[in-house]
């Protein structure tokens, strides 16, 4: 007798996320036959019901996905056939490469942590715990198709009850390839009693996550933080946080919102930027003279463990859920400058004169991942830093394009691929300035090709010659598109969005070579999106300066150079340091060459040091984060008569007005909201007399939550509409994501 089968095709994250035992689980509560099975184009489900069955199953099986699966598309087939089915079953993996997505690490389920604290559960204090719902993926996945003898624990072979848990379909652990515990699993090299008395003797430890090495000190103890600082060679950057929940953090260390308080507890468990109570217990030395601290919840079972620990193990059911006034650096262990140590030899070879107690365990990392970062603006939440619980999820784009890859940038690097219609951007890579985040670039560029099976058509890359990321895309036999660094900006936000038509885009930033040689980032232009065409029509009055890439690093260079631009006083404390005499007579010979930019990112490192504010830059855009630290949001004011502009934004009257200013907080507040109300009335200017009503803003300077915010409302308050990049960063880890695009599309049209 022939039998209807359907058969339905899905794709999207279906894969290691618990999708096939919901199937089944769906299928018998319907009291359907058939199958369901990981094939190399999906998870492929045949059923064996009538069309308004199979429909009602599809409505279920979209309504009730689990946690972490998501669907992108669903392609039904129907056929006869003279097999009958008479139950419901899961089917062994088909081999071979995979459509389906990799998912991305995510934060310990509460169902996970409810077992880690049961005496009575196989997991009881088990930090690698970890179910179908929740658990490292991206870290740990070698290969496709998503199987346990593909993943880094592959050398664990399962005990006879986690066995059990696999292989019942009913239960939440079903072909969850990460379950384990502690007869079967990965093992620490110490015990968590061990590493809690260190931290609370003041040690530096270093232990391994899921994703890398951190190093972790007690937040509260100065002369601790004090000895980390010296032994990173990290005088000034601030150290990311941990505490156990937000109830924690709002009662003793800084404010949340209702938003950052969602944010905060997302599967991604970001670090997220909140603001400091004046009466927080932190160290002073955490992040020194900035108001805001980089909170994240634990993410894993580890963490949650040692918190435990360090509280002398709580018998409170609740105490998960109460504050306390405790909170630990949980920093990236690495060698400044070079990429998070994931591997044991490394860590005890990199880390022995850092840390005071390195903690391995014996289960290799993948792929390695930093934490990502977040703040809040303007109503969202916008990535500082895309990477761990976010990678590898993709961008849909609106049309297929060609497979194109982007290497990125030399700060903040990331690279990006497209593949048909998607693009998928790379965990945080860092500056390509040492041989160690060179090769991290490689093995992770290697690591996506093996996953994804990719084959390029071409390759996008900066317009700089001198950068890693250009070299490495003139090593391949293909066509090359050199893509100029602000349109690349603009082409991420484009390219989220989905734009098309007319728009005036603004990009803001430290650096970026125009096409002209030029250091350039203030940079307004009008973008024809439908032609590819980006023509500038307007830039930050350029500046003239002496000491090459030094005045990045030494903010009282350009403050001289600002000075000697606009016939400025030169306030005394400048005159203090002993190269300014030399560098003024220099900058007056006018037959000496010397650089020329329009960059933002300087000015605001000028007017951080003509305002006696920061001279030295330790870390990049110190001097422009203790400025925006100093302003007083709660009184927002505006000189209108300070600023002029036509084709170029001039600023000198303003910045002679803040000199004047006795008040630094008053000066900080005027000199934001003041160039937030000139942004505007420049982009209004050019966008008004062309009837464009789309304007792009980005660039790092973007990521100033003040200018961003009074720019973003003047211009709303115009009408408007206004995009910035919400998927990835505004600095330059979302430009690989412009480059691609740009690279795709002129390919497509045959440049």
């Amino acid at each position: 007798m022939q039998q209807t089968i359907t058969k339905i095709l899905v794709n999207g994250i279906v894969q290691g996320v618990g999708f096939r035992p919901f199937i089944y689980c769906l299928a018998k509560d319907m009291n359907l036959c058939g199958s369901v099975q990981n094939t190399p184009n999906g998870v492929e489900i045949l059923l064996q019901c009538d069309e308004s069955t199979v429909d009602s199953f599809i409505n279920d099986m979209e309504a009730k996905l689990p946690p972490l699966a998501s669907i992108e598309t669903i392609q039904k087939t129907i056929y006869q056939t003279e097999s009958e089915f008479t139950d419901f079953s899961i089917l062994e993996t088909q081999q071979g490469s995979s459509a389906t997505k990799i998912p991305a690490d995510t934060a310990i389920c509460d169902l996970c942590l409810d077992d880690i604290f049961n005496p009575q559960s196989r997991y009881y204090l088990y930090p690698y715990t970890s179910c179908t719902h929740c658990g490292p993926r991206f870290s740990t996945i070698q290969n496709l198709p998503y199987d346990r003898d593909k993943t880094t624990y592959k050398d664990f072979p399962l005990c006879d009850g986690c066995h059990d848990s696999y292989t019942n379909p009913l239960d939440r652990h079903y072909h969850a390839q990460t379950v384990a515990c502690s007869s079967c699993g990965p093992k620490l090299s110490h015990s968590f009693a061990e590493i809690s008395q260190a931290i609370r003797a003041g040690k530096i430890i270093a232990i391994k996550s899921q994703n890398g090495f951190k190093l972790v000190v007690d937040a509260t103890n100065t002369e601790a933080v004090e000895k980390l600082r010296r032994r990173k060679h990290r005088p000034n950057k601030p150290f990311a946080l941990m505490a156990l929940n937000t109830q924690s953090i709002q009662e003793h260390f800084a404010e949340v919102t209702t938003q950052q308080d969602e944010l905060l507890n997302t599967t991604i468990r970001p670090i997220v930027l909140l603001k400091r109570h004046s009466t927080s217990t932190i160290s002073s030395s955490i992040a020194p003279h900035i108001n805001q601290l980089g909170f994240m919840l634990p993410t894993t079972g580890s963490d949650y463990i040692l918190f435990y620990h360090l509280l002398n193990q709580p018998n409170s059911s609740s105490w998960l859920n109460e504050a306390y006034n405790l909170a630990l650096i949980v920093t990236s262990a690495n060698i400044s400058g070079e990429s998070i140590i994931a591997n044991n030899d490394e860590a005890h070879e990199k880390l022995k004169d850092i840390a005071d107690l390195i903690v391995t365990d014996n289960r290799d990392i993948a792929i390695k991942s930093d934490d990502s970062v977040f703040h809040t603006v303007i109503d969202k939440n916008l990535p500082i830093r895309r990477s761990r619980g976010l990678v590898p999820q993709s961008i849909q784009l609106s049309e297929t394009l060609p497979n194109i890859l982007a290497t990125g940038t030399f700060l903040k690097n990331t690279f990006c691929f497209i593949k048909d219609n998607q693009a998928f951007v790379s965990q945080h890579i860092g500056d390509m300035n040492s041989q160690a985040n060179i090769e991290f670039f490689e093995q992770s560029l290697e690591h996506f090709q093996k996953m994804f099976g990719l084959k390029f058509d071409g390759i996008a890359c900066d317009l700089h010659p001198d950068i890693y990321t250009t070299y490495f895309a003139q090593k391949f036999d293909l066509p090359i598109y050199q893509i100029q660094h602000h349109q690349a900006h603009l082409a991420a936000v484009i390219t989220e969005h989905n734009l098309q038509g007319h728009a005036i885009g603004l990009v803001l930033d430290g650096f970026g070579l125009g096409e002209d040689g030029i250091a350039r980032g203030g940079e307004l232009y009008h973008c024809d999106i439908d032609n590819l065409e980006f023509n500038r029509i307007g830039e930050l009055d350029p500046i003239e300066y002496i000491g090459g890439d030094k005045v990045a690093k030494e903010p009282w260079r350009m403050a001289l150079a600002v000075c000697h631009k606009y016939d400025l006083e030169i306030p005394n404390h400048l005159k203090e340091f002993p190269q300014a005499e030399s560098l003024i007579k220099l900058l007056q010979n006018d037959s000496l060459p010397k650089g020329k930019t329009t960059s933002m990112g300087r000015l605001f490192d000028a007017v951080s040091s003509l305002l006696n504010v920061c001279h030295i830059n330790t870390y990049e855009a110190q001097a422009a984060i203790e400025l925006e630290s100093l302003a007083d949001i709660s009184n927002i004011q505006y000189d209108t008569k300070s600023v002029s502009f036509k084709t170029n934004l001039n600023l000198k009257k303003l910045l002679k007005s803040i000199i004047k200013c006795d008040n630094i907080s008053v000066a900080s507040n005027l000199w934001h909201s003041t160039l937030a109300y000139a942004l505007a009335q420049w982009i209004s200017n050019s966008a008004q007399p062309r009837n464009i009503k789309n304007i792009i803003l980005s660039g790092g300077c973007f990521q100033n939550k003040l200018l961003l915010t009074e720019t973003y409302r003047q211009l709303k308050e115009m009408d408007f509409n206004i995009y910035i990049s919400e998927k990835v960063p505004l600095n330059d880890g979302g430009v690989s994501l412009g480059q691609a695009w740009l690279g795709a599309k002129k390919y497509k049209k045959g440049e």
